[in-house]
């Protein structure tokens, strides 16, 4: 066939992730952008890494992963959520939660289906709803207030929307999902054959005394839907990209048949040091300081940015902070973005690169060692000062 093959995502581009870690490698600039810890992970957890290298783990773990670390993720769902899952037929590790999201929507959504996503929304959702050949619909997260806008999904969300994709703690926005949202959604579609995907890779990562809120943990919702984990985000250990997802069987089935046929398998040495480290005492200890560890630098984020032009609400979840721009800078955030990589050594992430905000606004990465998160706070007031108007 003469000429350029005909693209199935013809407006799409590299992703604002590669872009600006791209960008902060080429000026030296510090990267806040892309949401990587540069926190070591745990000691034990290389240790047992190295030792599952030197024991000769080379080969392929099982399709839907190791049984111990299987089982390590059904115990964590039951302890945390009071939910039953079956690590023969209900769990499957992937590479990275985000490989089996892509996966479980290529699986069941089928051309023409309607999928909803709060927007601004992670920008995996939209390119495999599209690949799937569903048709995406967008509605607001935030409502006027600053709340999870219930209403507006509800709208959304009818008797023939084939899939609802929730995302708590949430990226980029940093907010976590309300106690009652659950409710609300599960008895808004009783009588429907809807599915509910949740993106909880932040998982147990709440502020201020939130609840940590999962899909597993309703008892009509996980009936209905898959949740997705990371371990790359929990352990520091991003780049393995080991993450899982469960769900009832006849969608984790569905789930698999796409799996074994894209990733199949991943990291076995990673997955048995994970399944190594997990259980210990040291293990159980570092996610249950998760929470403390990540708001404490979330706030010394924002401690030291007080008294500048930038505005913010403290993030609820995860380790990303929003940085609202409005008395700084006018026009294209994304501009200005990339415009203080090049000048003031910051690399962060635009929010008009997920949606359009109504004032400028970055995201900003915090879950960084304390020097570097000294060394941003610096190169963000010298932004504010450069530009006071």
């Amino acid at each position: 066939m003469e000429g350029k093959p005909i693209s199935k995502l013809p407006d799409l581009g590299t992703t604002i992730f590669t872009e600006m870690t791209a960008m902060a490698n080429r000026y030296g600039a510090l990267n806040l952008a892309q949401g990587f810890p540069d926190i070591p992970p745990p000691q034990g957890l290389v240790e047992a890494a190295v030792k599952a290298l030197r024991d000769g783990t080379h080969q392929y773990a099982p399709m839907a992963g190791r049984p111990d670390l299987r089982n390590w993720i059904c115990g964590h769902h039951l302890k945390r959520h009071g939910a039953q899952y079956d690590l023969d037929r209900q769990c499957t590790i992937g590479a990275g939660a985000s490989s089996l999201l892509f996966a479980a929507i290529q699986a069941l959504v089928h051309p023409g289906d309607e999928v909803v996503v709060q927007a601004p929304a992670y920008d995996l959702y939209g390119p495999a709803v599209q690949l799937a050949g569903g048709r995406l619909i967008q509605v607001p997260l935030l409502a006027d207030d600053g709340n999870w806008d219930l209403d507006a999904l509800l709208k959304a969300v009818h008797v023939r929307t084939r899939m609802v994709i929730l995302n708590t703690p949430h990226n980029p926005t940093g907010t976590a999902c309300p106690p009652g949202f659950l409710d609300a959604l599960a008895e808004h579609l009783e009588g429907t054959d809807t599915l509910v995907l949740s993106d909880e890779v932040y998982g147990p990562i709440v502020h201020d005394g939130h609840p940590e809120v999962s899909l597993t943990a309703h008892p009509t919702l996980r009936e209905r839907g898959l949740a997705f984990g990371s371990f790359g985000k929990l352990l520091q250990v991003t780049g393995w990209k080991i993450g899982w997802a469960v769900g009832p069987t006849h969608l984790t089935t569905e789930l698999r048949k796409v799996h074994q046929y894209d990733v199949f398998s991943t990291g076995a040495p990673l997955q048995a040091a994970l399944a190594s480290f997990l259980p210990t005492s040291q293990g159980e200890s570092h996610l249950n300081g998760l929470a403390q560890m990540y708001q404490a630098k979330r706030d010394r984020l924002l401690d030291g940015l007080k008294g500048t032009a930038w505005h913010s609400t403290p993030a609820a979840g995860g380790f990303f902070q929003v940085l609202d721009a409005r008395d700084i800078i006018e026009g294209d955030d994304g501009h200005w973005a990339r415009e203080w990589t090049r000048t003031h050594g910051i690399a962060t992430i635009p929010l008009s690169a997920f949606h359009r905000p109504e004032t400028p606004q970055i995201r900003v990465c915090f879950a960084k060692e304390n020097a570097t998160l000294d060394a941003a706070v610096n190169k963000l007031c010298q932004i504010a000062a450069d530009h006071a108007r």
